[in-house]
C-alpha cells in the first residue's frame, strides 16, 4: 500500500505558505448522473466567473501565478492546471469528461478554483513525494508515449522510481493516471496560507462532502500539510 505524501522542506521553502490538503479514496458505487449534473454545474460557474475576471486573473490563480513566478516556474510556459481548465470553458460549451472519478475532482477543482489532482495507489511504488527534481530523470506525459526529461530543481511529484507530474502544477503522467479500474487513489488539493483559512476550511469540506456522496467513497488519512 502506497504511503501518503511525504513534502520535502526545500518545497516550502521555495513557495512560502504553501498548503496542501491530501488523502486516500476508495471510491464505492459512484453516481454517474449526479456527477454529470455537479461538473456541468461547475463548469457553468467557473465559465462566467472567468468572463468576469479572466482566464489568467481568477482571484486564487493571480495568487498561484505570483507564488510561482516567485518559485521561478514559467507560469506561461507551465500554466497550473486550473489555469488550463479554465481556458477550455471559453472554447467549449459543455465540459469535458474522462471517468467518473476524474470527472468529479476536476469539477470540486472548478467549485474551488484551485489545483486538484490524482494518483491510482496501485500504481504507486511505495510512497509519493513532493520534492526537486535531479537533471534528467524521466518523465511520460499523460497521454504520450514519448518520454521527457526533468530539469534539475524544478518541482516534482514523484513516487521512489517515477516522476509522476512535472511542474508542480502543471502535467502529469501516465504512469499512475486514474483510470475507470481505479480502486484507490490519492488526492492532492494545492492552496496558499495567503488564500485565508476559510478558504481552506472551506476546501476541506467540499472535498470530503463531494467524494463521499458523488463517489460513495470512504476516506482515509484525510489531512492538511502545511508549514507556518
Amino acid at each position: 500500500m502506497a504511503e501518503c505524501l511525504n513534502v520535502s522542506n526545500e518545497i516550502f521553502e521555495k513557495i512560502p505558505g504553501l498548503i496542501i490538503i491530501t488523502g486516500k479514496v476508495a471510491p464505492g458505487k459512484v453516481d454517474n448522473d449526479a456527477i454529470a449534473l455537479y461538473l456541468k454545474s461547475c463548469w457553468k460557474n467557473l465559465t462566467e466567473r472567468v468572463l468576469k475576471y479572466g482566464d489568467k486573473s481568477l482571484p486564487m490563480l493571480l495568487l498561484w501565478r505570483k507564488a510561482l513566478r516567485d518559485a521561478q516556474i514559467n507560469v506561461k510556459k507551465f500554466p497550473p492546471s486550473i489555469e488550463a481548465i479554465a481556458k477550455r470553458t471559453m472554447k467549449c460549451n459543455e465540459p469535458f469528461s474522462v471517468n467518473p472519478i476524474v470527472d468529479t475532482y476536476n469539477a470540486i477543482s472548478m467549485a474551488l478554483e484551485l489545483p486538484l489532482g490524482a494518483y491510482d495507489i496501485s500504481a504507486i511504488e511505495k510512497t509519493l513525494y513532493l520534492r526537486t527534481a535531479r537533471h534528467g530523470e524521466p518523465f511520460v506525459p499523460l497521454g504520450s508515449l514519448e518520454k521527457e526529461e526533468t530539469v534539475e530543481g524544478e518541482i516534482v511529484y514523484s513516487d521512489d522510481k517515477s516522476v509522476l507530474t512535472r511542474q508542480f502544477l502543471w502535467r502529469q503522467a501516465e504512469k499512475a493516471k486514474i483510470t475507470s479500474n481505479t480502486k484507490q487513489f490519492i488526492f492532492v488539493c494545492e492552496l496558499l496560507a495567503s488564500m485565508g483559512d476559510e478558504i481552506l476550511q472551506n476546501s476541506k469540506v467540499l472535498i470530503q462532502k463531494k467524494f463521499a456522496i458523488l463517489l460513495n467513497a470512504t476516506i482515509t488519512d484525510f489531512k492538511v500539510i502545511r508549514r507556518d
